[in-house]
């Protein structure tokens, strides 16, 4: 069915105007628009100065959830939770998968499980890893701010991450089960070899003359 031009020329004024409630405030407002006529889509991997409109009862919005690896930040504002991009944990080397893919995983959110985690090395080369620190916005990382007001969950990012992106957190938690699977069953301290493998002498033992043998394990 054809709309007519009078439809067309209200459905853009309703678009522009609310366009204009979507864009126009700014999350330190005193207050927030709730005359909000339809909110956003979540955002997984928001970018530069952007605003989002939630439900209040989305879920991924209820959780602050984001892809990038943000923590907590202290703010003046208590009804306002500011949280700080961590950047990305590159390879030293700048290595390849096999499939051609590089290196980004995710920073951990602690500052002391972070700067053991780059002393760790890259699950890939076993080169050195380095903290590629974000810095998108005016030297300073992308901030991102969250506001619970009524029916709406109220989203704003400033600055504009001049990073890659990292592992998403089920990405991470992946790789690192891959890891622990690959992680050998028999101790690598040369110590802990010779008793490994005197136990397993011993049970050999053992289990071949049950009655004759008197050692303890």
């Amino acid at each position: 069915m054809l709309k007519g031009a009078d439809d067309v020329v209200m459905e853009q004024e309703d678009s522009a105007s609310r366009h204009g409630i979507m864009t126009s405030w700014d999350i330190n407002d005193i207050k927030l628009p709730q005359d909000v006529r339809q909110t956003d889509w979540f955002q997984e991997w928001p970018d530069s100065y952007v605003k989002h409109i939630y439900s209040s009862e989305d879920k991924n919005a209820q959780r602050h959830h984001s892809s990038w690896a943000m923590r907590n930040t202290n703010n003046h504002n208590s009804r306002i939770l500011k949280k700080s991009c961590l950047g990305v944990v590159v390879c030293g080397n700048d290595c390849s998968t096999l499939d051609g893919r590089k290196i980004y995983l995710r920073p951990a959110i602690c500052d002391k499980a972070r700067q053991k985690q780059q002393r760790k090395c890259c699950p890939n080369c076993s080169g050195p890893l380095r903290l590629l620190s974000c810095r998108g916005h005016g030297g300073y990382p992308v901030t991102n701010f969250w506001r619970h007001e009524g029916q709406f969950i109220f989203f704003q990012s400033k600055g504009a991450h001049d990073h890659p992106r990292p592992e998403t957190k089920l990405e991470a938690e992946a790789r690192r089960s891959i890891q622990k699977a690959q992680t050998p069953l028999f101790p690598s301290s040369p110590r802990l070899r010779r008793i490994r493998d005197i136990e397993v002498l011993l049970r050999y033992m053992l289990a071949a003359n049950p009655e004759g043998c008197e050692c303890e394990i």
